[in-house]
């Protein structure tokens, strides 16, 4: 994986949707690719707000309704996206050709674009996944169910790898769903919780302790408590408390795991 850099990952993904969008019996294949890709970010959503969307509906969520919700999310955005994906591309029928999806410039073109869309979800999809499992490895060591030599999540890991990368950068611009500065207000949230055991955990640039910096709100404990990391990641009272007190600059520079030892 160090070896292969996310920018050639994607140029190769680019290049083979670009050849393959030059033959006709390709474009179904094209189809189902996008729909799995943008089914699976919006099922990996919904299953992380789950208690959040299952609350609307039931006073107590039982923990099994956001995988349900997760996998029905899954199955109707892979249903709408086919059916988008053949009404954009001209199909009159399940049968019939795609007109832009047959050889030459039109179908070259057509795969370009659904490449480009497939790499940019792609790499949105690591880095929210990515962000859930750091949340959930985080909240399991701050109440000592692991320790620091645990080894870091998979997902985690191509987080890191994806944001190390040029290309990740760049990405990191125009990610709808993925903001750094909400990733570390929320681990302060989930740190806030432990504050006593975790009192070394500081602001390097102020020296202030991070804890006091985080509302105490019964929000926050409700989504700490159930493991709703959705729900921490977009408390506007955790964002707002955090950037009165800290930059984005140091925000940004601040690696939480780093401090506790989580990571080398």
């Amino acid at each position: 994986m160090d070896q292969l850099p996310p920018n050639t990952i994607v140029g190769i993904i680019l290049a083979l949707f670009t050849a393959l969008g030059f033959l006709k019996n390709f474009v179904k294949f094209f189809f189902n690719l996008i729909s799995l890709a943008l089914g699976t970010l919006a099922g990996l959503w919904a299953y992380n707000n789950g208690f959040a969307i299952a609350k609307k509906a039931v006073a107590q969520p039982e923990p099994w309704m956001s995988a349900a919700i997760g996998v029905i999310t899954f199955i109707l955005t892979v249903i709408v996206i086919r059916k988008v994906l053949g009404f954009l591309s001209g199909k009159s029928g399940e049968g019939s050709q795609a007109r832009t999806g047959g050889f030459g410039l039109p179908g070259g073109t057509f795969g370009l674009l659904l490449g480009l869309g497939f790499a940019y979800f792609m790499l949105t999809g690591v880095r929210y996944a990515g962000t859930m499992s750091e949340l959930e490895r985080l909240k399991n060591y701050v109440t000592g169910k692991i320790d620091t030599s645990s080894k870091e999540p998979t997902w985690a890991k191509l987080k890191k790898w994806v944001d190390e990368s040029e290309i990740g950068q760049w990405h990191q611009k125009i990610d709808f769903l993925n903001d750094p500065m909400e990733t570390t207000a929320t681990k302060l949230a989930i740190v806030q919780e432990n504050k006593e055991k975790y009192a070394q955990v500081t602001a390097q640039q102020s020296g202030e302790i991070i804890y006091d910096a985080v509302p105490v709100d019964p929000a926050i404990q409700e989504a700490y408590d159930q493991g709703n990391y959705a729900g921490l990641l977009r408390n506007k009272e955790v964002q707002k408390r955090i950037r009165g007190i800290f930059s984005d600059e140091q925000l940004e520079k601040l690696d939480i795991e780093a401090i506790l030892g989580l990571r080398q």
